[in-house]
């Protein structure tokens, strides 16, 4: 299967893109051939100046018609009479001269991004026969995206495409002739520079009947495939071989510790998938390395925290009880010294706890033990048992919590810790006097999820925290400005985002805040829609 599979690949590629396309594109152009134009300069009347005796059907069809214009575009006779205005000079530039050397091609497509493009390709004939192309790409509004015809232009009019491409969609292709040579002075005396036939359809159905009928050439591809495929057989056999030594190659360094990286791998597409893979697999070690050594600096980085946070504590206790036994404090001061060691102790002691209960959170085998709670009815409960601390420290607490039951799965423990972090910080932090908004509503149902949600959050309009401050609050050993940080490990918001993340739920730190409020932190977590009975 691998050898038929890579046989049809190969197979349809030297075809289809080194004959059928060429056949196939030859008898279309052939069908969409324009008139001879040399030919109906050559006509005695057109010589002689006498545009109105021209026998335009002879030469353009019986739907043509042609202009005779300056090389500014000044129209001096129009056959048509439909040409309402002059020609403008970059118009000129754009419609295609009968020159037999060049042509061009255009396709429009949707790109990624949902956007029109429009690829033009001009195929140019030299003299010896070799072919050469330019290639021009526009975006909807024709501005010149990539690539060019040598013009230095950096966009085009809607009508300036129309005649570059030959589909301007005010009639007929424009084909543009230089008569200054052929004609006789009489004739040139207005002025006289180019002629302009309009000859035939250029219209999407013209188009695409000749498509139809040039893609009938891939019928072609039939009988050349059975002819082809007894002497590719024997092709594909050696082929493969090579594919096979590069993904060997690729093992090899990856068991010397090199790149096993294969980029483009050629082959059958089963090959090509297996390398594809290795790719991919290269890349994922890769991204690995990163992490580990990104989390090998995080470690040294917490480390360093840590260290830094303990050293202030130990030199002060280590400080005094050295003074004291030294005999350098008075013995009148000896309880005053004692009794700022066993601060520093007991300081010393909630660093070691934070560390202790961040190190447990963080851990990968930290688990909830979840139960189905009404969050109202747990949060009505919560501030309840934090009231007395909330008035007894002259703060107002502003709750506004709904009567109805939103059920959640819950670990009430683990979730009074990740509220206690909020508000003792805004406790801790502000002055007497301020105000604690804690609130609870349910959000609509998620349309992608059909699941519900409901947002909780905890206000305050005390000092508030900068927008530079809250961009890194959650992360471990954070805090924030001289007014918000006496003392603490920073890692209270660090254990409360890691908590709400183990309940499938987000939190961060709002930017734009209720009125009359400094600081707002909103907590989403999911609901359950089986409710308790």
């Amino acid at each position: 299967m691998l050898a038929k599979g890579y046989l049809g690949f190969t197979l349809a590629l030297i075809l289809i893109a080194f004959f059928v396309s060429w056949l196939s594109d030859s008898y279309f152009d052939w069908l969409s051939r324009i008139p001879d134009m040399e030919a109906f300069v050559r006509d005695k009347d057109m010589q002689q100046g006498n545009y109105e005796d021209v026998p335009v059907g002879k030469y353009l069809g019986k739907e043509g018609g042609f202009a005779v214009v300056t090389a500014q575009g000044k129209i001096l006779y129009d056959s048509t009479g439909s040409l309402r205005r002059d020609f403008t000079p970059g118009e000129m530039e754009c419609i295609q001269s009968y020159d037999r050397q060049s042509y061009i091609n255009y396709v429009s497509f949707t790109n990624d991004e949902g956007r029109q493009e429009h690829l033009l390709v001009k195929f140019f004939f030299e003299e010896n026969g070799d072919t050469d192309e330019q290639v021009l790409i526009l975006d909807e509004n024709y501005v010149v995206l990539e690539g060019g015809f040598g013009d230095g232009r950096t966009y085009y009019t809607p009508s300036e495409f129309g005649y570059l491409t030959s589909e301007y969609s005010e009639g007929p292709a424009y084909i543009k002739y230089d008569i200054s040579e052929n004609m006789s002075e009489d004739s040139l005396k207005q002025g006289a520079k180019y002629l302009i036939a309009m000859s035939y359809d250029a219209s999407l159905a013209s188009y695409q009947s000749m498509y139809s009928k040039a893609n009938k050439v891939y019928l072609l591809l039939i009988p050349l495939y059975l002819i082809a495929i007894a002497s590719f057989l024997l092709w594909m056999n050696r082929k493969i071989k090579k594919p096979l030594v590069t993904l060997n190659n690729a093992v090899d360094r990856l068991a010397s510790g090199g790149n096993m990286r294969l980029e483009e791998m050629e082959g059958p597409w089963e090959i090509r998938m297996i390398g594809s893979n290795m790719d991919r697999m290269a890349d994922m070690l890769a991204e690995s390395e990163a992490e580990r050594k990104r989390m090998d600096d995080e470690r040294q980085r917490l480390l360093a925290d840590i260290s830094h946070d303990l050293k202030t504590p130990i030199t002060v206790i280590s400080g005094y009880t050295k003074a004291i036994r030294d005999g350098k404090v008075p013995p009148e001061q000896i309880n005053g010294y004692l009794e700022l060691i066993d601060s520093k102790a007991e300081e010393l002691n909630r660093l070691i706890d934070s560390f202790h209960e961040y190190s447990k959170v963080e851990h990968p085998e930290f688990t909830l033990n979840p139960e189905e709670t009404d969050i109202c009815e747990f949060m009505r409960g919560y501030l309840a048992e934090r009231y007395d601390e909330i008035k007894i420290s002259g703060f107002t607490l502003n709750a506004m919590i709904p009567e109805e039951a939103v059920w959640c799965s819950l670990d009430g423990y683990q979730m009074r810790r990740a509220l206690d972090n909020i508000l003792y910080n805004s406790l801790k932090h502000n002055s007497l006097g301020t105000v604690i908004a804690v609130g609870v509503t349910v959000l609509e149902e998620a349309e992608e999820s059909k699941q519900g949600k409901v947002r909780i959050i905890l206000a305050d309009n005390g000092i508030g925290i900068s927008r530079e401050e809250g961009e890194n609050i959650f992360e471990p050993f954070v805090m924030g400005d001289k007014s918000r940080s006496s003392g603490g490990s920073g890692l209270g918001l660090a254990i409360t985002r890691r908590i709400v993340t183990a309940h499938g739920g987000t939190i961060r730190l709002c930017e734009s805040r209720p009125e009359g409020y400094s600081t707002e932190f909103e907590i989403i977590l999911p609901t359950k829609t089986r409710k308790l009975h």
